[in-house]
Formats: C-alpha cells, sequence, structure tokens
C-alpha cells in the first residue's frame, strides 16, 4: 500500500476516534459511544436520515475494528476513501449541532408528546364543559 493510502487510513482513524468520542459524551457512556449510536438508531425506526446513516456507520464501525484489531491492517486495507472522511466528519458536526437523526427523532417524540398531552387537556376541558352544559340545563329545565 502506498503513503498516500496508509494516510488515508490514519485520517478515517482520527475522524472515527473523534466521532466516537463524541457520541459517548452524548450519551454519558466511557466507551463504545458510535455502538451507542447505533444501538439508539436501531431502536429509532422512524429517525429522520436513518436510511442512510445506520449502514454507513455500521461500516465504519466494521473498518475501524478491523484496523484496530487485525494486525498491520492499518497499512494493507484499502477500504476507505476520502469521501468516507468527509461523511464523518460532517457527521460528527452535525452531531454537535443535533441535526443528527437521533437528536432529529427525539426532538420529534417531543413535540409529539407536547401535542398529545395538549390534546388530553383539552378533551379533559371539553368533557368538563358539556358536564358544566348539561347540569345547567337539567337545573334551567326541571323549573
Amino acid at each position: 500500500m502506498s503513503q498516500v493510502g496508509k494516510r488515508l487510513n490514519e485520517r478515517f482513524l482520527a475522524a472515527y476516534i473523534t466521532l466516537d468520542k463524541d457520541c459517548a459524551e452524548k450519551f454519558g457512556v466511557a466507551t463504545g459511544g458510535l455502538t451507542e449510536y447505533i444501538n439508539r438508531l436501531n431502536n429509532a425506526r422512524f429517525a429522520p436520515g436513518r436510511e442512510d446513516a445506520l449502514p454507513r456507520l455500521v461500516r465504519y464501525r466494521n473498518i475501524r475494528n478491523k484496523m484496530a484489531h487485525e494486525l498491520g491492517s492499518l497499512r494493507k486495507m484499502n477500504d476507505v476513501t476520502s469521501a468516507d472522511i468527509a461523511w464523518i466528519r460532517k457527521f460528527d458536526r452535525d452531531l454537535l449541532r443535533r441535526k443528527d437523526p437521533i437528536s432529529a427523532y427525539l426532538k420529534r417524540a417531543r413535540r409529539y408528546a407536547r401535542r398529545r398531552k395538549i390534546q388530553r387537556y383539552l378533551t379533559i376541558a371539553a368533557a368538563g364543559a358539556l358536564l358544566v352544559a348539561g347540569v345547567i340545563l337539567y337545573f334551567a329545565l326541571s323549573k
């Protein structure tokens, strides 16, 4: 493998490590931040951008594991492109800005929960108003 390929792998590994640390910080885990992100994304079936992000993150984690655990693989592997590194860096920026799929999913979930809570209160208020109107009507007609 050429020096360019080795440097590409090193840049990939540096970008991956940064993303992994940022994910760990986001979820409050000591290690395995990207694995935690992947697990949560697996459970968030309706997260916007999930279809693109999940397979990429799994692929990148597998490449990183191969680089880290197979002797000499950092020099020999040619699975990484500069586009992969750019995607990881962009995803990391999105994560820090809370524009990643999990953040978008949680934002939608909170909005949905607020809407349901408001609907519940409105239903209770409407039922109460109907009850009061019924009581008033009952007493008005019973005179």
